[in-house]
C-alpha cells in the first residue's frame, strides 16, 4: 500500500496511518467485490479528510464501485447488519458493519437539464469519468481499496495543499451541470480556509442565476452544512460576493450580512443556534415568509418563530424582567426553547433585561416547566357543577393568570381559589 503515487509530500503526519486503518476496515467489502470482479474505491470527502489528518472516527465512508445497485445490495447484505436504499435511483446503497455506516455509489455523471430541479443519474464504468463529474479537486480523489492506489487526475492533493478551490473541469460546465456547487464553494471556503480560484468565482457569477433551478431542499440542507463550519463568515462573504445569498434570506441585506458574520463565528457551533442567529437579523416581518421558501419542517419552523418572538420581546422590551413577565414569557416560547434563547441573546450581544438570572431563580423555586393549571377541565366541572363548553375555558383562564401573577398553587388552593372567585360572581 502506497500514497507516493502523486509524488507529493504527505499533508499532514499520520496520514499514512489513517489511510491503513481505514483500508483495514473495508478490507471485507473490498474482497466481496474484488472477488466478483468489482473494483471498490475510497472516493471525495474521505480521501480529503485523511489527507487533512481527520482521525478514523470522524471519517464518512464513501466508497464508489463500477457494480450497479442491485448488485451492490446483493455483495453488502451477507455482510451487514442493515442496508437501506433511500439514494438507489441515485445509484447508492447504504449499509451498516460492525456499527459502522457506508455509502457505496455506481460511477456516475450527473447533470441537470436545462430546467430540472432534479440531477439526471448516468452510471459509468470509470474511476476517472466518475471523479471528473465531483464538484471540486478536493474532492475529485480516490483510493483504490484493494492496493491503496491514490487516483488524482485533476491535482486534488496538490489544491489541498495550496489551500485552492478549483473545479476539475471548466467552473461553466460544472456550475452548469450542478449550481449547487456554488453553495458548496462557500462551505469549503468556510470549513477548510480554501481560496476560491478567480475563474472559480467569476462562473459562479455568471451562472448565479441558474441556482434558480436547484430546489428549496437542497439549498437548505447546503446551507445547513455552511452553518457547520467553524467559521461561517468567510463563507457568506463567498455568498454575498458572487450574488448567491438571495437564494438563502434575501431579506438580510449586505450591511447585517457583515454582522450576521460576526454573530455566527462568536457562536457556539451548533446548527439549530446558528439558525436562529440567522433569522433573528430577519425583519420579523419576513421570518415566516423565508422559513417557508427553505422548506423547514413544521417542527423546525415552529421552533424558530417561538424562540425569535421571544427574542423581540426582550431585544425592544422598555421595563427589566419581574416573575409574572418571565411566566408569560416561558408560556410564550416554551421551557425547553429558554436555553436557546438565552444563547441566542448572548450571541447577538442584546441586553437580557435580568431575564437570564431571574429564569434561574424563579425555575428553582417553581418549576417553570409546570406552569399550567393543576385542575383539569372535568375537575372544574365537577367543581363547579358545569357543563363542557365556554364557561370551564374561562374558568381555566382565571387560573392560568392566577399563576402567571403570583406563582403555583397546591391543589387545596386552586380549589379554594377558584370558589372564591365564583362566589363573589
Amino acid at each position: 500500500m502506497t500514497l507516493e503515487a502523486s509524488g507529493l509530500p504527505l499533508a499532514s503526519a499520520g496520514v499514512d496511518e489513517i489511510m491503513t486503518q481505514v483500508l483495514a476496515e473495508v478490507d471485507e467489502l473490498t474482497k466481496t467485490f474484488s472477488e466478483s470482479g468489482f473494483s471498490l474505491y475510497l472516493v471525495g470527502g474521505i480521501v480529503r479528510d485523511i489527507h487533512l489528518g481527520v482521525p478514523v472516527d470522524d471519517l464518512d465512508f464513501d466508497l464508489t464501485t463500477d457494480a450497479h445497485p442491485s448488485k451492490i445490495r446483493e455483495l453488502v447484505s451477507p455482510l451487514s447488519d442493515a442496508v437501506w436504499g433511500q439514494g438507489e435511483k441515485f445509484g447508492t446503497i447504504g449499509c451498516e458493519i460492525n456499527d459502522r455506516p457506508y455509502e457505496i455509489t455506481t460511477h456516475r455523471a450527473e447533470s441537470y437539464g436545462d430546467m430540472s430541479r432534479k440531477p439526471d443519474v448516468v452510471f459509468g464504468d470509470d474511476i476517472e469519468t466518475d471523479l471528473s463529474r465531483r464538484d471540486f479537486t478536493v474532492n475529485a480523489m480516490a483510493v483504490r481499496t484493494i492496493d491503496g492506489l491514490l487516483i488524482d487526475p485533476f491535482g486534488g492533493r496538490a489544491a489541498l495543499e495550496k489551500r485552492r478551490l478549483v473545479t476539475p473541469i471548466e467552473p461553466e460546465e460544472s456550475f452548469a451541470d450542478d449550481p449547487l456547487r456554488i453553495l458548496r464553494a462557500a462551505r469549503f471556503v468556510a470549513r477548510l480556509g480554501l481560496r476560491v480560484d478567480d475563474s472559480v468565482r467569476n462562473a459562479a457569477v455568471s451562472l448565479i442565476d441558474r441556482m434558480a433551478i436547484v430546489s428549496a431542499e437542497r439549498v437548505r440542507d447546503e446551507f445547513d452544512k455552511l452553518l457547520s463550519a467553524p467559521r461561517p463568515s468567510s463563507g457568506l462573504d463567498f455568498l454575498s460576493s458572487v450574488g448567491a445569498w438571495r437564494f438563502i434570506a434575501p431579506s438580510i441585506d449586505a450591511a447585517e450580512l457583515a454582522f450576521l458574520g460576526d454573530d455566527l463565528d462568536r457562536s457556539r457551533v451548533d446548527r439549530d443556534l446558528r439558525r436562529l442567529v440567522v433569522f433573528s437579523r430577519c425583519p420579523s416581518h419576513q421570518r415566516g415568509e423565508q422559513l417557508d421558501a427553505l422548506r423547514y419542517s413544521n417542527t423546525e419552523s415552529r421552533h424558530i418563530r417561538l424562540v425569535l418572538a421571544g427574542f423581540d420581546l426582550v431585544a425592544h422590551g422598555g421595563q427589566d424582567f419581574e416573575p409574572t413577565t418571565v411566566r408569560r414569557l416561558v408560556d410564550r416560547v416554551g421551557y425547553g426553547s429558554m436555553a436557546s434563547l438565552l444563547e441566542l441573546l448572548e450571541v447577538r450581544q442584546t441586553r437580557d433585561r435580568g431575564l437570564g438570572s431571574l429564569f434561574v431563580e424563579l425555575d428553582a423555586a417553581e418549576d417553570l416547566s409546570m406552569l399550567r393549571p393543576g385542575l383539569t377541565g372535568e375537575d372544574i366541572m365537577d367543581l363547579l357543577g358545569i357543563e363542557s363548553g365556554p364557561e370551564v375555558g374561562a374558568a381555566l383562564s382565571v387560573l392560568q393568570e392566577r399563576r402567571f401573577e403570583d406563582g403555583p398553587l397546591d391543589r387545596q388552593s386552586e380549589v379554594a381559589y377558584l370558589l372564591e372567585r365564583y362566589r363573589r360572581r
